[in-house]
């Protein structure tokens, strides 16, 4: 049985392809057989005139059948095409979801190793602040390098809690932006 199958598989395999060779071999093997079956009545002269219908009035049903069949081919192609469509989407978003995922435990972890250095920073600078309480110049810049960090933190912790992510084109290259759940890519 399999090997039959395994030799019957390129024909049928044509056949869902092309299904209107298959229906022309089905109408015109059919309308052989009848044509066949009316020349040996005719040659008998065993035929009275409403016969002559009678020996072709399946080939009209014939037709009807080879269109159905072709329309019946047509829409499962249809459906395949459409299911391969929606699974391709589906790996896609799949393939997004994950390296969402990537990106924001790279970003959880580039935080972290971020924030401990902007943190001892940040205590050195109060420390500073506090002990350059005189100097006005050095208490501007003190808070210049406290705001920095500051920023930075904040990027940082952006970009982790992102739902999303988007390129811009800027003129140093593509760069990446976080995005909220509100926003569309």
């Amino acid at each position: 049985m399999t090997r039959l199958s395994a030799l019957l598989k390129p024909l049928k395999e044509f056949f869902i392809k092309h299904p209107a060779v298959l229906s022309g071999y089905l109408i015109y093997g059919y309308f052989f057989v009848s044509t066949m079956k009316f020349y040996r009545d005719f040659k008998e002269s065993n035929f009275k005139n409403l016969e002559i219908v009678k020996n072709f009035d399946t080939l009209f049903w014939m037709w009807l059948l080879a269109f159905v069949l072709v329309k019946v081919l047509e829409y499962r192609t249809k459906l395949g095409e459409q299911e391969k469509h929606r699974l391709e989407q589906a790996r896609e978003l799949e393939i997004r979801q994950t390296q969402l995922e990537t990106v924001h435990a790279m970003l959880r972890s580039l935080q972290h190793e971020i924030n401990n250095p902007l943190t001892i920073i940040k205590l050195y600078m109060s420390k500073l602040e506090r002990t350059a309480a005189g100097s006005l110049a050095v208490l501007k810049d003190v808070a210049v390098v406290k705001e920095s960090a500051e920023r930075i933190a904040k990027i940082l912790r952006n970009f982790s809690n992102a739902q999303g992510y988007a390129t811009l084109e800027t003129s140093a290259g593509k760069l990446a932006q976080p995005m909220k759940e509100h926003d569309t890519p």
